[in-house]
């Protein structure tokens, strides 16, 4: 039964990964999660690892964070 916890937390920890490395990725350069194959999956855990192990990626992710929050009050105020 040990199992499932396991596995449970293996699997977090790669959805972590995986958002982080998602983020990482310029947004021009994105895939479509529909469009991921194997390689693209690879690369982006090892992207979002590579993102964990130095703290200097994590600003990049604040700062696009910050930028989109930017960009949708912009949109709110139009309308």
């Amino acid at each position: 039964m040990w199992i499932f916890p396991v596995l449970f937390l293996a699997f977090v920890y790669a959805l972590v990964l995986f958002g982080m490395g998602r983020f990482l990725q310029p947004s021009h350069d994105r895939l479509r999660l529909k469009r991921l194959d194997n390689p693209a999956v690879v690369q982006t855990l090892a992207r979002g690892w590579a993102a964990l192990t130095s703290g200097r990626s994590l600003e990049r992710i604040t700062d696009e964070l910050s930028v989109r929050r930017h960009v949708a009050s912009r949109r709110g105020d139009q309308f």
